[in-house]
């Protein structure tokens, strides 16, 4: 079992096909206080829920069908999944490809799957594969599932099984999952069910996360957060919040703290400084000042100003950042009014890094500012080499005119003849 994220990105980007045409396997539920919402736009009652229960695959079809207003008219029924994989058009494939699963008989999938999944063409039909997998864990869980675990599948398929199998039935599929071997580090069942549970309730998905280990539970973190992050700040927060574990809870922090800070920078500037602890608050605030400073650079850098210490130094790095790009000059008084706290080299780093493409001389002077000598020789040594290659006269001219500032050992370098450097 290969346990990398990009699993599942191969898969997600075989639905491209399919949410594209409007059709969705699997459903998303609102938070509390908004209304639920069919593939197509139109509200329903208790999907989810067992009121009413989910819409059938030729259901959802019919609706997207409606909501373009395109004709109704019955076409022929396909009757063999060769003649759907020959329809050039990949919108019409795909709404065959649903029409033909939701008439196809649930003993028959393994078959029709396994078909194409032995075919020449099953690398280049990874989205007819993620459909049909689906729409066979809807109808026959078990019978998916376990199929699957004769035939070596990979990691993405136990993942959409599972996802679209806990996206109906959470409690059985995680428990199901729960139980299942698989190999390495990921279990990619759990993982999947969470995923699912996530798309249907992220509220119950938290619960389940708090039962997972090592790095199926880091990767399901990740894997929820886009379902959590669609609902807004607010929500993000509070769901945060109801993680009771403190260490998962700082974990999660810091994965959707990147979404938080883009959704709301003030909001998350607020949630970031708040937190009690320490490192989890310092990690995080690189990632809400770089966002703040792109959107408002002198809310950012006053909110950094404010800051204790042990958080300053490393939110200082994201306005440093953005900073840097925009003025430089400016830039550098901000980040040496800042203290000589030797915590701020990583800021001092981001800065001398962003400032070289547009302004070399202002990054070079920079350096004398870094409390490690060690780095500062090594940055003169890199950037100034930098610069030699790029505008030789300059650089020659800025060193002259700052060996006395400079190490002798980058003096006495550079200028050696070049044939020996």
């Amino acid at each position: 079992m290969n346990p990398k994220k990009s699993q599942w990105i191969w898969s997600a980007g075989g639905l491209a096909l399919a949410l594209g045409a409007g059709v969705m396997i699997g459903r998303v539920s609102a938070p509390e206080g908004k209304s639920d919402a069919s593939a197509d736009g139109s509200s329903t009652s208790g999907r989810g829920t067992g009121n009413g229960g989910p819409l059938s695959l030729a259901e959802r079809l019919e609706r997207k069908r409606a909501g373009e207003g395109r004709e109704t008219a019955s076409k022929p029924a396909d009757k063999d999944l060769k003649s759907i994989l020959d329809v050039t058009s990949r919108l019409d494939r795909t709404q065959r490809l649903l029409a033909f699963l939701d008439r196809l008989p649930a003993d028959q999938f393994a078959g029709v799957y396994d078909e194409l999944r032995n075919s020449p063409s099953a690398e280049l039909r990874g989205a007819e594969r993620s459909l049909i997998l689906q729409a066979w864990a809807e109808r026959d869980p078990l019978g998916a599932v376990g199929f699957l675990q004769q035939g070596g599948a990979g990691d993405w398929e136990r993942e959409t099984a599972l996802s679209s199998w806990a996206a109906n039935d959470p409690q059985a599929a995680f428990a199901w999952a729960s139980s299942a071997p698989d190999e390495g580090d990921v279990n990619n069942w759990l993982l999947g069910a969470t995923r699912g549970i996530a798309a249907a309730d992220p509220q119950l998905a938290r619960d389940y996360i708090a039962k997972l280990e090592g790095r199926t539970r880091d990767q399901a973190i990740d894997a929820v957060e886009p379902y959590v992050t669609q609902f807004g700040f607010d929500y993000s927060k509070s769901w945060l919040a109801g993680l009771t574990d403190e260490g998962l809870r700082n974990q999660a922090s810091r994965e959707l703290s990147r979404d938080m800070a883009r959704l709301d920078p003030a909001q998350a500037a607020q949630w970031n400084a708040a937190m009690t602890d320490v490192n989890t608050r310092r990690d995080i605030s690189e990632t809400v000042a770089d966002h703040w400073a792109r959107q408002d650079l002198d809310s950012a850098r006053s909110w950094v100003e404010r800051l204790p210490e042990d958080t300053k130094s490393e939110a200082a790095e994201g306005v440093a950042r953005q900073y840097a790009r925009q003025d430089p000059a400016a830039a550098a008084k901000w980040l040496a009014s800042l203290g000589n706290n030797p915590d701020l080299d990583g800021a001092r780093q981001v800065f001398i890094e962003e400032s070289f493409r547009n302004s070399p001389e202002t990054s070079l002077n920079f350096v004398s500012n870094i409390s490690d000598p060690q780095r500062q020789q090594g940055y003169y040594w890199r950037y100034l080499g930098n610069w030699m290659r790029s505008d030789e006269g300059a650089a020659r001219q800025w060193m002259n005119s700052n060996s006395q500032q400079l190490p002798p050992q980058i003096v006495e370098r550079f200028n050696r003849p070049r044939q020996t450097q």
